[in-house]
């Protein structure tokens, strides 16, 4: 009996070309010319029957399992079974302030009420947007005729209430459910009456995440994820909530919004009142605009969520917690505060790293963080958010090239180079806890071109220090990476070959009677700091202890230090590290940015004839330094 071959592929060929191969098994068929018959055309009708069975089959197997299904319906009802709500859009929140002119005299009390959905507008790159209020504030009266209030929180998007039941309502195993019928909503916006008008803040069921502590008869309702990017709402059963009967209006009002597309809009206006001018400052732009969550953001988040089960224990909980909660988060680090300088014990610190690369947090977004860790913390432990810190890397790279091998001009290859590292900072940096792998990035320069014979990179590690100038400070700058330590500096010998393991840019200080005195600074190689005088041709040493370097762990420190001036933003601070590749110390992101970018182009028949016209060695094994 012939040997049966299984028909497994999804390519029509490949099945058409297995079922041949199983006939030609088959005495009947030995020696048969399949191609030139009319039995060809029967193999194309069972290629075509097969091939369609075996995709139908392995889409529907592939859709059972949250890692292979490609359809978001699946993956949803996935995500569902782990207890996961998929986040859906979110809207724009801006903080404004309200000054009201009662030039007339129309206004009459010491306050006036702003209800809440009030409506404020805003034109934000060709498109026009409505923000509301979700409470009422109230503005108090500062002099004759004004009105004002601060920190009016407004959102982006358009109320929408139903008087009648929003979508329908089903009964499944007797859990009244009720299916919200926009799927442009704003889930952190919902509110839900039964048997009230919409207005009223009467039998108002408030919205439960779970069920810890939820009796038979508290007013409370849940939503799960429902078909098609929508939404439903259910309530407890009577057991884990009180449940409505199947005859009581259920009533929804909830935001409808635009994502991430106001993100930035700063400029508002309102006409709540005709009567009267009315000016809108504004404290914070609109920013946490969002789309709803991706398939591959909840496939990933989807199993860590029913692990961290809604509470902040280990640093990773925190990190988990906040990017699925705020997608305007690109990355978090979170450390015990112990590491901080000084130390905080019982503290948690966090950083985070906003998609639109802000430096700060601003108070009030770090408030809403804090707001939402404050009930998944464990008692005694605080969160505390810090100021974000970037590390950065000085790239020298020589690239040496074949010139009758391309017709790319030097600056032509300057500029992929140039484009291949800002796309390998994209796909591997810009990020906490990240490495920069000097063997990956010079094997893409060399791929980008046949041209391309050899590339030699040398990568300083840069940390930037934005003193205040002529107030004395005591810093440290931890690269947590060992680092070459030289032979110790002896003045007789002079700076002419020493190399230090530390050195920062050029800024002034205040020194031997004279003021604005350009210096920069660098270690002894016995654990000092020292001060030097920017002289091309005679530096001196200015101080010879200013703080400590440790060589192991890559940590220096200054000992009350003043600076007077400095160009630019901030100075640079560059070490000399063992290991080539360099990663980012705790609580800093790793950047590469193009400015610090050196690139020079070098073609093998220019190195030759300047090698023939002085008789040296070849270049390659040139020791390239950034400082």
């Amino acid at each position: 009996m012939a040997t049966q071959t299984p028909i497994t592929e999804l390519d029509f060929e490949l099945i058409k070309s297995q079922l041949k191969t199983y006939l030609r098994q088959q005495t009947q068929f030995k020696d048969y010319n399949f191609e030139g018959s009319n039995m060809n055309v029967l193999l194309d009708v069972l290629a075509y029957n097969t091939y369609h069975n075996n995709f139908y089959t392995n889409m529907a197997i592939n859709e059972m399992f949250l890692d292979s299904a490609v359809l978001r319906n699946s993956v949803v009802s996935h995500a569902k079974e782990l207890n996961y709500l998929p986040r859906s859009r979110r809207s724009a929140k801006a903080v404004v302030s309200l000054t009201i002119s009662d030039t007339d005299g129309v206004l009459q009390g010491q306050t006036v009420a702003i209800p809440a959905y009030t409506d404020f507008r805003t034109a934000f790159q060709g498109t026009n947007f409505n923000f509301v209020t979700m409470q009422q504030y109230v503005a108090r009266k500062i002099a004759p005729g004004v009105y004002r209030t601060e920190n009016i929180e407004i959102f982006e998007g358009e109320m929408l209430t139903s008087f009648e039941r929003e979508g329908f309502i089903v009964d499944e195993d007797g859990i009244l459910r009720v299916a919200l019928t926009n799927d442009n909503v704003d889930t952190d916006s919902l509110e839900v009456f039964v048997d009230a008008e919409a207005t009223d803040n009467e039998n108002v069921y408030i919205f439960q995440k779970d069920i810890f502590g939820v009796g038979p008869t508290d007013k409370v309702f849940y939503v799960e994820p429902y078909l098609d990017d929508r939404y439903s709402i259910y309530f407890g059963g009577n057991v884990y909530g009180e449940q409505p009967s199947e005859f009581e209006d259920v009533r929804v009002r909830y935001r409808i919004c635009s994502g991430n597309e106001p993100n930035g809009a700063s400029q508002f206006t309102t006409t709540f009142l005709e009567t009267v001018t009315i000016t809108v400052d504004t404290i914070s732009p609109a920013v946490g605009g969002s789309e709803r969550e991706s398939l591959e953001s909840i496939r990933t988040f989807a199993p860590k969520a029913l692990q961290i089960q809604e509470r902040a224990i280990t640093t990773n909980d925190y990190e988990v917690l906040l990017k699925q909660r705020f997608p305007e988060i690109s990355a978090v680090s979170a450390y015990g505060g112990e590491e901080l300088e000084p130390p905080q014990f019982g503290k948690v610190a966090l950083a985070v790293y906003l998609r639109d690369g802000a430096d700060l947090l601003s108070s009030s977004v770090a408030n809403q963080y804090l707001e939402y860790l404050k009930d998944k913390t464990p008692l005694g432990i605080e969160p505390i958010f810090v100021q974000t810190e970037f590390i950065y890397a000085c790239i020298t790279a020589k690239v040496y090239y074949t010139r009758k091998l391309t017709s790319m001009s030097p600056d032509e290859i300057e500029s992929k180079i140039r484009t291949t590292i800002a796309n390998y900072s994209t796909a591997n940096l810009n990020n906490f806890d990240t490495t920069l792998r000097v063997s990956k990035l010079t094997g893409q320069i060399d791929n980008l071109d046949t041209a391309i014979q050899s590339t030699f990179l040398d990568v300083c590690p840069v940390i930037e220090w934005s003193p205040t100038v002529k107030v004395s400070g005591s810093p440290v700058f931890r690269f947590q990476a060992e680092l070459i330590k030289p032979y110790a500096y002896k003045a007789t010998n002079g700076f002419t070959d020493y190399k230090p393991a530390f050195k920062s840019s050029v800024f002034k200080i205040k020194g031997n009677g004279s003021e604005g005195v350009p210096v920069y600074l660098q270690d002894d190689g016995m654990g000092r700091i020292q001060v030097v005088t920017d002289s091309a041709s005679a530096p001196q040493v200015l101080f010879i202890d200013i703080g400590t370097i440790d060589y192991k762990k890559g940590e220096i420190k200054l000992v009350d230090f003043t600076v007077d001036s400095y160009e630019g933003n901030a100075i640079q601070v560059m070490v000399n590290t063992i290991r080539r590749d360099i990663t980012a110390p705790t609580s800093r992101v790793f950047l590469l940015r193009d400015d610090d970018l050196h690139v020079q182009i070098i073609s093998e028949e220019d190195l030759e004839r300047e090698q023939a016209s002085s008789n040296v060695g070849t270049a390659g094994g040139t020791v390239i330094t950034n400082y």
